[in-house]
């Protein structure tokens, strides 16, 4: 028989295990384990050198609104900038009018347009819309991941960040646009790229993070958590046809994403996780 005190809570129970539901529907924790074994494989730093986004996505596929994002951001640039100074201006301009939320798993387009509307995005929504918008300024671009076993629920599962080519430095520089940071070497101001970042921990060397917008700072800890733990594996995304995806995800919008992206595998058309051999972590920070 159930008490007052039971009925009283029943309601609330139900909610969440309909919650619960849904979000197994949604995201089926075995299938997206599957997914990731499939997509999965281990190169070496230099098999990887010349894979990045601009290659399968042009300039002439990048949807519109991403172009009038992009005249919004430079809108007040009266100066021509070089390569690190726009992905500077691009980053603080997304911490500054992008409000986290929930993971979107959306076209393009419609991604960039609930992220303005401050109705949701997670970190790889965040390397989604960089990666776009990277290609309109004419900046090579490559999306990263990491993969977690950490059993801390904040960042189980992993994270996505960007690297970009900064042409007037000759070199490929880290950036995070979600936590809206650079790592840099101990007394450098130099920021690293993905490879540099891990080689340096790999010597027991030390580096630092800094935010790159001064209004805005992220929690170090976590910072730490992320990049800098035994529990963390980076892997590059490669082959990711912006245009494929966009076209899929609006044809089986009745789908879970999780479908649309098998029906993409099962076409051959899929992107791919690459593991690099040569990356090993050590936790030296400060």
């Amino acid at each position: 028989m159930l008490s007052l005190s039971t009925i009283y809570f029943l309601p609330s129970r139900i909610m969440s295990v309909k919650e619960k539901l849904k979000h197994i529907i949604r995201r089926p924790t075995f299938l997206y384990h599957l997914r990731f074994q499939l997509l999965s494989k281990f190169e070496t730093k230099e098999s990887v050198s010349e894979l990045y986004y601009n290659v399968l996505n042009p300039i002439s596929e990048i949807p519109q609104y991403f172009f009038e994002i992009n005249n919004k951001i430079f809108a007040n640039q009266t100066n021509e900038l070089n390569d690190l100074e726009k992905a500077e201006t691009i980053a603080r301009w997304m911490i500054n009018n992008i409000k986290r939320g929930r993971g979107l798993g959306l076209p393009s387009e419609d991604t960039i347009k609930i992220m303005t509307l401050e109705k949701g995005g997670v970190c790889s929504d965040f390397a989604q819309v960089f990666n776009n918008l990277c290609v309109i300024n004419n900046i090579k671009v490559k999306e990263w991941g990491f993969k977690s076993i950490s059993k801390n629920k904040h960042i189980r599962g992993g994270h996505s960040f960007n690297e970009f080519y900064c042409k007037n430095l000759g070199k490929w520089i880290l950036i995070d646009t979600y936590k809206c940071i650079f790592f840099y070497k101990k007394d450098s101001n130099i920021p690293l790229s993905v490879f540099e970042l891990f080689d340096t921990l790999k010597e027991n060397g030390k580096v630092i993070f800094k935010n790159i917008e001064p209004t805005y700072l992220t929690d170090p800890i976590r910072v730490k958590d992320v990049y800098l733990s035994s529990n963390s594996v980076p892997f590059l995304i490669t082959n990711y046809h912006n245009k494929t995806y966009d076209c899929y995800l609006k044809k089986f919008n009745f789908l879970p994403v999780f479908f649309t992206h098998g029906i993409v595998y099962l076409l051959g058309k899929s992107y791919k996780f690459l593991f690099i051999r040569e990356i090993y972590f050590q936790s030296k920070t400060e």
